[in-house]
């Protein structure tokens, strides 16, 4: 379905105002399609998974599933930005909590290696869409590409205080291109997915040290140590 398609944005709800019925119930119908589509495309894989059966586990007619999504790559679409976003969330909690930039940086994209390692297929439509699909849930997934480095930049951040910013933001776009790079060679049957999070943990420790190395005076954590193998 084309971008120009018109479809309803979600109403503002005033913040001393409880939204009303019809916004509820809208509400309600987006959560169940999720639900439904998450759990789906998560056990069958999306070559296996119809749109029929997205709308009748979650209760809802055809037509109000499209009026969600487009098609079926936008259902997908619309689960995996929502992984993706609850993603950042993790990788930044973790990261203010302490964490190690590493295991922190690796939870902002576990949603995709757990979607490649589960059905590689999920990850390889899910990225044509990111590169070649239209519509709004294209334009969340590019922004969620925007969000991810910025995130990877924060988290760079807590690692140390004397970079200047252009220096942490290119390295979080090395850190995240390469990533993303392991994960699309599962996708597309060039790499095992049984060692993914392995490689990408291999990866992201020997950019770090590579393009981030301690500045004079500064102290760092011993490579290996903090940081979660398993």
């Amino acid at each position: 379905m084309s971008s120009s398609t018109s479809r309803p944005e979600p109403a503002t709800v005033s913040a001393d105002r409880p939204p009303g019925r019809r916004e509820r119930n809208k509400q309600d119908k987006l959560h169940r399609i999720l639900e439904a589509a998450t759990e789906l495309f998560t056990e069958q894989g999306y070559s296996a998974v119809t749109t029929q059966q997205i709308a009748e586990a979650a209760d809802v007619g055809i037509g109000t599933l499209f009026r969600h999504a487009g098609s079926k790559a936008g259902l997908l679409m619309l689960v995996m930005n929502e992984q993706l976003r609850l993603g950042v969330e993790r990788g930044l909690a973790l990261a203010r909590s302490g964490a190690a930039p590493t295991d922190a940086i690796l939870a902002l994209v576990t949603p995709l290696v757990d979607a490649s390692s589960r059905h590689p297929e999920n990850t390889a439509v899910y990225q044509r869409e990111t590169l070649f699909g239209t519509g709004p849930e294209r334009e969340t997934a590019t922004a969620q590409v925007a969000r991810i480095e910025s995130a990877i930049e924060e988290i760079l951040r807590s690692r140390t205080t004397s970079r200047p910013a252009h220096d942490l933001d290119r390295a979080a776009h090395a850190v995240y291109s390469t990533m993303y790079m392991d994960i699309v060679r599962v996708c597309v049957g060039r790499a095992p997915a049984d060692d993914l999070t392995l490689r990408l943990r291999g990866s992201v420790d020997h950019l770090l040290d590579a393009l981030l190395p301690p500045a004079a005076g500064e102290t760092r954590t011993p490579p290996g140590r903090g940081r979660s193998r398993g």
